[in-house]
């Protein structure tokens, strides 16, 4: 299957401080981003606050969403500092029906020189036609994914690693991997640098804010592929999405699913702080004049 289009990473609904995981919230979810226009979903990524899991939660919401997908391409993060937890969790996805992994360097013990041992140890666990996405996002895991690793990589397993997704939040490096590695597929993950990566040749976008406004992140994604102008759609994208960056994140696109999508409220997990009171009234305010400028 081919990768590439708009992947909202999606939250994890915990219950009230985190107690658990409210899987009956997913189904909701995924319609509402269907309805939205996205092409598939990443699952247990750093948006759905992933390292958070315990491993059976894992495997529960990965069972759900593979449920409810109905056709949408279903990545899933499914990198961990423990390499015996990374292989399988990846094993249970791919075989859930995942069409890629995504997998984060461990991010607690950092040796580079270890990393591709660790890689290769994973995709050596893995069948042969299994889909890994190398995901680099150093200002959580610390750890830069480098061209010597993935030149190493696309040596010992050239049908295995699909791609690499960026979240660095600089344009210079989402376009260093789309030259210097074009044959892999490159997302982007920063929302305000999706017209920016678009044109220059990443393969889609992986996006927080696409929870919440799946349509204007699918938006900029088809102005690309129509060979329109991106400006309007992004400068759309990119106010939205700089409404949200005074608030807890998560926090603040849960509350405004209850708001968008009339999804009932779902909460994040400790250490992961949620929105004061007045966080809350001052947001909603923000996100319905948004959406009321939006609407036709």
């Amino acid at each position: 299957m081919t990768l590439r289009g708009v992947f909202p990473a999606i939250v994890t609904p915990f219950l009230p401080r985190g107690a658990g995981v409210d899987v009956a919230w997913i189904p909701g979810h995924v319609e509402y981003l269907r309805r939205g226009g996205v092409d598939g979903l990443l699952a247990l990524g750093t948006t759905g606050e992933g390292p958070s899991l315990s491993m059976a939660e894992r495997w529960a919401i990965i069972d759900t969403i593979m449920a409810c997908a109905q056709g949408l391409t279903v990545l899933v993060g499914t990198g961990c500092p423990a390499l015996p937890d990374t292989i399988d969790i990846s094993r249970y996805a791919w075989e859930k029906g995942a069409s890629a992994l995504l997998v984060v360097p461990p991010y607690y013990y950092k040796s580079p020189p270890g990393l591709y041992q660790y890689y290769h140890a994973l995709l050596q666990a893995l069948p042969s036609e299994a889909q890994v996405l190398l995901y680099n996002i150093p200002s959580h895991s610390g750890v830069e994914i480098e061209d010597k690793l993935i030149d190493a990589l696309r040596v010992a397993h050239p049908l295995q690693l699909a791609g690499v997704k960026d979240t660095s939040g600089q344009i210079e490096k989402t376009r260093h991997y789309i030259q210097r590695h074009p044959s892999l597929a490159t997302f982007v993950g920063s929302d305000e640098l999706a017209s920016a990566a678009l044109c220059s040749g990443a393969v889609g976008v992986i996006s927080a804010l696409a929870n919440l406004f799946p349509g204007l992140v699918a938006a900029v994604y088809r102005a690309h592929q129509s060979g329109g102008n991106t400006a309007a759609a992004q400068e759309r994208l990119s106010r939205a999405r700089a409404i949200l960056a005074p608030y807890p994140l998560y926090s603040a696109l849960k509350w405004g699913l209850v708001w968008q999508a009339g999804l009932p409220l779902s909460h994040v997990r400790p250490p992961l702080s949620s929105l004061t009171p007045q966080q809350v009234e001052s947001l909603e305010q923000e996100i319905r004049a948004l959406a009321e400028e939006a609407s036709p």
